[in-house]
């Protein structure tokens, strides 16, 4: 199975807990409802059902129909047309004809007395016209009475209408307990409906050719102004034809190819300019290729020809040498200076170029953007006239169209077509024999299922309402502590059980106090869930288990006393020696329920009018033995948060005549005693009742208890669950529990047997 499926089984188990747990109110809902709904049924005045079936089919006057569109009336106009026609039915002017054709106004309506009903309506009118005028500070106009008011009404509160699927029938029924009376109603209905088509045709038909003649006039004014505004707009903006545009078009593309032109050729010659700007003038090839260039060179390079063979035949110093040296040095002068002259002769003419080549791109550019705006202007005009001419062309189509309809009209008697009824009877109604109204099973039927939903809803809305804890996932969940154990809830005996055991000669019995039922009923679940409590407390801490131990709770009244007498009752149970210390020195209980003197105890240890050994007491509880709280003492935390109550706990750790040493404590939302007790103790317990405390009671004792540093919170008892208010996998102890707690014999024998395995030391 997987994931989500095991979720979701979860979910849907604990909604069905959910409506278990609250059976009571859903079953008192739908039985309240379906009472209900059976004596309104059975009250209710029979009212009869009769229908009349009328084909309509949608064939009207043709009015601008053929002109003004040739497509075929789409679905949803149908769905809408036929939807209207259902409206009109039931319309104040068609039931107002159907009244007219009963003749309601001089026979009354069947089954009344009309004089004291006509009485009883002026009386009420009459008052609220008082009434008005009466309160309101301005004179208020008061309508007249409406005769049809009280008959239209009654028609319109018994009448409904219902198309056939899938054909073009409707049926037209009226509800009445006259069953004749509705048979008349609704074929007047009927024949008021087709009455109010017909007539509303031939209102149609007259008002249409009024219509057409008037919108005849009215396009040829309209065409007739537009046509000489397209005249005065095609003067004012020069549009002669649509070659004209074309010519402009043209121009415009080839200013666009001599403006790319010119925009490449200045490029070419900003890049020359720019190269030989940054160029040595002997790097420049118009330089190096000049003639004059070419000759100086020749001329240097012969001189120094010549300098280099006399100098290594004559030496260095001959007179020749000297005067060839002399020559080459003035034309090497010669030839840079000729060369300088070149360059700059050839970056000024590429600098004319350039400046040539940059006016003429600038100028291009300056006559296409003019021209190009011209010829926009000249496009956005033409658009604006061709589409005025479109314009004119369509109102004279439609006016073509319109004299067509207003001839056929005015000379055809193609009306008299359009005159033929498209409604017609197909079933008139008749006298019904079966009552239609009340239904009484369908009404029962309804009254359980809606009883039954409103029960399930407020079985939700109570649960989640509820802000108890009530199951150990709640604990989990909420205060994110361990669940030590989980004691059920001890229900009385049932009549049933009560008779069985009697038919046995044996009487059922009743634990009175439960603190000692671990005692007195060792065999029923609730002992069974208190030895499983042991063994987790036993359990609870890994090294050694817990020998001191406090058990406390959130508030009064959620069995601490009973969880920590019932949890030595089973460790005693095993054998063990349990001291039951009663550190609640407000409401102490421990020695009502192990009948302990209260002269002495805690108190008075405290205040050192007593010692210790001297304050244990024993019970009638085999190996339990109890100090009682003593005198109520008028400064409880105090006493307790002295160095002599840490003593106490130390010596009585020290007792090697007992096992373990139970504190019963006062609630911890109440006082602050358990968190001194809590300090000194191996372990601490906190009691929750099921469906008793709140989840912030529950998460502000544990809040408590941790900022008070109680070092060892081992976990939560939940006390008193109810079985419907746990999952199934928590209902180990259901099957036996009533047959458990009901049998006196059982309980007297699970009795002797418990002392019997204490003494043996089972659990």
């Amino acid at each position: 199975m997987t994931e989500s499926s095991e979720q979701r089984e979860f979910n849907l188990r604990d909604y069905w807990q959910i409506v278990v747990r609250r059976r009571w109110l859903i079953v008192t809902c739908v039985l309240v409802a379906t009472v209900a709904a059976l004596v309104s049924s059975l009250l209710a005045t029979p009212v009869y059902r009769a229908t009349c079936t009328l084909a309509i089919e949608r064939t009207g006057v043709r009015v601008l129909r053929e002109t003004l569109s040739s497509a075929e009336p789409s679905w949803l106009d149908y769905q809408n047309w036929y939807n209207t026609q259902y409206q009109i039915m039931q319309s104040d002017e068609v039931l107002r004809r159907a009244v007219d054709l009963l003749d309601l106004m001089n026979t009354g309506l069947p089954g009344q007395d009309d004089s004291r009903e006509n009485r009883f309506f002026s009386a009420i009118r009459k008052l609220r016209t008082t009434v008005v005028r009466t309160l309101s500070r301005t004179q208020v106009p008061i309508e007249e009475d409406d005769p049809y008011a009280p008959y239209v009404k009654t028609l319109r509160g018994g009448l409904s209408v219902e198309p056939i699927r899938d054909s073009q029938l409707v049926t037209i029924s009226f509800v009445h307990p006259d069953r004749v009376f509705a048979a008349r109603v609704a074929n007047a209905l009927a024949e008021a409906y087709i009455r109010f088509s017909l007539a509303a045709k031939l209102d149609i038909a007259a008002q249409s050719e009024a219509f057409l003649v008037d919108q005849v006039r009215s396009l040829k004014e309209d065409i007739n102004r537009r046509r000489l505004e397209l005249h005065e707009y095609a003067m004012r903006h020069n549009i002669v034809t649509g070659d004209a545009n074309e010519v402009s078009l043209q121009n415009l593309q080839d200013l666009r190819n001599r403006r790319v032109e010119a925009e490449a050729d200045l490029e070419d010659k900003r890049a020359r300019y720019q190269v030989l700007t940054s160029a040595s003038p002997d790097s420049i090839d118009e330089v190096r290729q000049h003639p004059t260039i070419a000759q100086l060179s020749a001329e240097v390079a012969r001189l120094e020809r010549d300098y280099a063979n006399k100098r290594v035949l004559l030496g260095e110093r001959h007179p020749d040498v000297q005067q060839i040296a002399t020559e080459l040095a003035a034309g090497r002068e010669r030839l840079a200076s000729e060369t300088e002259r070149i360059a700059r002769q050839v970056r000024e003419a590429a600098k004319i170029d350039y400046e040539q080549a940059r006016r003429r791109a600038e100028g291009l550019r300056r006559l296409y953007e003019e021209t190009e705006q011209r010829v926009s202007e000249l496009q956005q005009a033409f658009v604006e006239y061709e589409a005025r001419k479109a314009e004119i062309d369509r109102k004279q189509a439609t006016l073509r169209e319109l004299l067509d309809r207003k001839n056929q009209m005015t000379l055809s008697a193609s009306l008299a077509e359009d005159r033929a009824l498209n409604i017609r009877v197909i079933e008139k109604a008749t006298p019904p024999r079966m009552i239609f109204k009340p239904k009484k099973k369908l009404n029962v039927a309804l009254g359980f299922l809606f009883g039954l939903f409103l029960g399930i809803g407020a079985a939700f809305v109570m649960e989640y309402v509820d802000n108890t804890i009530k199951t150990p996932d709640d604990v989990r969940d909420v205060l994110q502590l361990p669940v030590l154990g989980m004691i059920p809830a001890q229900e009385p005996a049932t009549r049933r059980e009560r008779r069985r055991s009697a038919s046995r000669g044996e009487q059922a019995a009743e634990i009175e106090d439960p603190s000692l039922i671990s005692a007195r009923a060792p065999l029923s679940p609730v002992a069974e869930a208190y030895r499983e409590l042991r063994t987790a407390v036993l359990l609870a801490m890994p090294d050694h288990p817990p020998r001191t131990l406090a058990v406390t709770s959130c508030q009064p009244g959620e069995g601490k006393t009973t969880t920590a007498i019932n949890l030595a009752t089973t460790l005693a149970q095993l054998g063990r020696r349990v001291l039951v210390v009663d550190t609640d020195l407000r409401r102490p209980r421990c020695h009502q329920i192990l009948k302990a003197s209260t002269g002495r105890g805690v108190s008075t240890y405290l205040t050192g009018m007593s010692d210790l050994p001297a304050l244990v007491q024993t019970s009638d509880l085999e190996r339990v033995a109890v100090i009682p709280a003593g005198p109520i003492p008028p400064n409880p935390a105090e006493l307790l948060d002295s160095e002599r109550f840490r003593t106490m706990v130390r010596e009585l750790e020290g007792f090697e005549d007992f096992d373990h040493v139970i504190f019963d404590s006062p609630p911890v939302l109440s006082v602050v005693d358990p968190l001194l007790i809590g300090r000194q103790m191996d372990g601490t317990i906190l009691v929750l009742r099921s469906a008793y405390t709140s989840r912030d009671a529950g998460r502000l004792g544990v809040e408590k208890l941790r900022s008070g540093r109680v070092p060892h919170v081992l976990g939560v008892v939940l006390n008193a669950v109810h079985v419907e208010h746990v999952p199934y996998q928590y209902r180990y102890y259901r099957s036996g529990y009533k047959q458990a707690g009901t049998d006196s014999a059982q309980a007297r024998r699970g009795a002797k047997g418990a002392r019997r395995t204490a003494a043996g030391g089972r659990g």
